[in-house]
């Protein structure tokens, strides 16, 4: 008998293997349609940050998951895939203005690195990217960004190093349930892995797989315009000298993507995106975030696109994870939530505790079921990713 069978190798699934590994080594298996981290974790722009996470436990929650990051950080020898470099972000339009003013106000009354700055002080901080007089400029210097392909993977091959088993490049059919209980696994090749528990790590991809069990998971469609499920991110190239840090401008945001690289994002063209788009629709996304660059980094003027790769985030319906045991259904556990890179360390930690026989006060509060549990839905926070 297998303990626990993760279904997918995401940030969130790498980072619960590495933590039960360290536990239970040999007990552990994780599966992936794919390779770790080559989906939604290595496609996100994964800014690492608590910025506009509300209400004040969701945002203490990300907070504590910025310290696992800096833990993590230290375990892996400050590796290149984590990278605290702060966060520089402005704002233009005068109810814009007021909005940052007022986030920066409560982000430090909760104690966190927050700054209203001038543009003085913001040249200073990033030299070369192109900042107007006009902008009401706030710093955040705490904040940073994940490689999250490369975080995945590195934690994938620790668990490994622990014992735990990795299977990829093949899809989980479904979930084998016995007398009312999930018990294992069933591979699209036919091979049946048992389990005592089941762990759901698959993203936006879950309620595809959690459907068959009766289970609506609470999920936007990742099909739906507008919601935030859908992202387009383009990496540049050859970019000497580039931005530093993680910089939010109300056209573009940008950020270093490992040497000579940034990627970039943009509310309004994630907007656009269409998962089930042309590539001509999104080359024209594309080419328009590296216009935009260009205004932004000087040095991008002579740059080339090196990838533009489509993101798909699974986003709960009020925005906070969905994470604990399914009622009437032992043996399923669910782990699924937006801003996963920022969030995936602690609730690792967190789960791999309920995983073993131990409740989390924290978790209690994002059950998937909560809507009928009468635990009260919080409004979804503002598009962090």
């Amino acid at each position: 008998m297998t303990r626990i069978v993760i279904v997918g190798a995401g940030i969130v699934g790498a980072a619960l293997a590495d933590r039960l590994a360290a536990r239970r080594g040999g007990d552990v298996v994780l599966i992936d349609r794919s390779s770790p981290g080559l989906g939604t974790s290595r496609a996100s722009f994964a800014w690492l940050n608590a910025n506009k996470k509300l209400p004040r436990a969701y945002f203490d929650f990300s907070v504590e998951a910025m310290r696992e990051w800096g833990h993590l950080g230290g375990e892996f020898g400050q590796p290149s895939w984590y990278q605290a470099a702060g966060n520089l972000a402005w704002a233009r339009s005068p109810r814009a203005r007021d909005e940052l003013v007022e986030r920066v106000d409560r982000l430090r009354g909760w104690g966190y690195g927050a700054e209203v700055i001038t543009v003085s002080r913001a040249r200073e901080l990033e030299p070369n990217v192109t900042i107007p007089s006009d902008a009401q400029i706030a710093f955040f210097p705490d904040e940073g960004y994940i490689h999250g392909g490369q975080a995945a993977q590195a934690l994938v091959q620790r668990a490994l190093s622990l014992g735990a088993t990795l299977i990829t490049d093949v899809e989980v059919s479904d979930l084998v349930v016995n007398h009312n209980r999930v018990t294992g696994v069933r591979l699209a090749d036919g091979e049946r892995i048992a389990a005592e528990t089941v762990v759901c790590c698959a993203g936006w991809r879950s309620p595809e797989l959690l459907a068959p069990l009766g289970i609506d998971l609470a999920l936007v469609p990742a099909s739906t315009p507008g919601s935030g499920t859908r992202a387009l991110t383009v990496t540049i190239g050859r970019i000497v000298p580039q931005p530093d840090r993680v910089v939010h401008t109300p056209e573009l945001d940008v950020r270093p993507n490992g040497e000579g690289q940034l990627l970039l994002e943009a509310g309004d063209i994630d907007s656009r995106v269409d998962i089930a788009g042309g590539d001509d629709d999104l080359d024209e996304c594309a080419q328009e975030l590296f216009t935009r660059a260009r205004r932004l980094v000087p040095a991008a003027v002579s740059a080339r696109i090196v990838e533009a790769s489509l993101c798909v985030r699974p986003l709960p319906i009020d925005g906070h994870p969905l994470v604990g045991p399914v009622s009437g259904l032992p043996g399923l556990y669910i782990a699924v939530t937006h801003s996963g890179i920022t969030l995936a360390p602690a609730l690792a930690r967190h789960a791999s505790l309920e995983l073993l026989g131990a409740e989390s006060p924290i978790l209690r509060h994002y059950r998937p079921d909560r809507a009928s549990t009468g635990v009260p839905l919080e409004q979804a926070e503002e598009g962090s990713l």
